[in-house]
């Protein structure tokens, strides 16, 4: 027998219950037994996102069920706990070295919640005070900030998989919130991202040390651009 329309309704919120009571439940549980705080919180979190995004895909106005607002809230909260979490857990000696790390598993909490929040939310929910050229420009100089730290520091691959994920973040935002490039334009970022791969990976050769860490910045640098064009593959039209 089908389910009754006043049933239906009520299951998006069904579901955000039931991904809370898991969550909490492991997140309590694993504090009390393990007092291992990053893994289980990390944990928590994978457990309650899926439900979340059911909630907010099944729903017919999905703020009802997670307010933009205070879910990104939410979420940078979490993401700045997680990743003190990493920073306090870490030796002296390779505090540094986890900084990207503590970076990566923040950006992993929190990029979710800000894409529903650009997406889901209105006028009166955003945050952000920067227009989408501000927000781009930030994001790509964030990006360059952690690759240069992750090859001067250490902790190459988070810094290099943050920095992407920054970029795309911004430029995602940028085009949800109205900006458009031209095909020519896209094509150049395309090439340009291709070349300064290449050129990253050409200071690596020279440079003789740790060549697999520019490689990977270089790979980065060039997939950027192109993950947008093929995320934006409708503008192409």
């Amino acid at each position: 027998m089908d389910a009754s329309p006043e049933t239906n309704r009520h299951v998006p919120e069904f579901a955000l219950v039931t991904g809370a009571f898991l969550s909490l439940s492991f997140l309590v549980a694993g504090l009390a037994l393990t007092g291992d705080v990053v893994r289980t919180l990390l944990t928590s979190v994978v457990i309650l996102y899926p439900f979340a995004a059911y909630s907010t895909t099944h729903s017919a106005d999905p703020t009802t069920v997670l307010p933009p607002r205070l879910t990104s809230l939410a979420a940078l909260v979490t993401g700045v706990v997680l990743a003190g979490a990493v920073l306090v857990d870490a030796e002296p000696s390779r505090l540094a070295r986890e900084v990207p790390y503590a970076l990566f598993l923040g950006a992993l909490v929190v990029l979710p919640a800000a894409a529903y929040h650009v997406s889901a939310g209105d006028a009166a929910d955003r945050l952000n005070p920067l227009t989408s050229p501000q927000t781009l420009l930030t994001t790509t100089l964030v990006a360059i900030g952690l690759f240069a730290y992750g090859l001067l520091v250490g902790g190459v691959p988070f810094a290099a998989a943050t920095a992407l994920a920054s970029v795309l973040a911004g430029g995602l935002y940028a085009r949800a919130r109205g900006e458009r490039l031209t095909p020519r334009t896209r094509r150049r970022f395309v090439a340009g991202g291709a070349v300064g791969g290449v050129l990253v990976v050409l200071v690596g050769l020279l440079r003789g040390t740790a060549l697999e860490s520019w490689v990977l910045v270089g790979l980065c640098l060039a997939a950027a651009p192109t993950f947008f064009y093929a995320l934006t593959a409708p503008e192409r039209a």
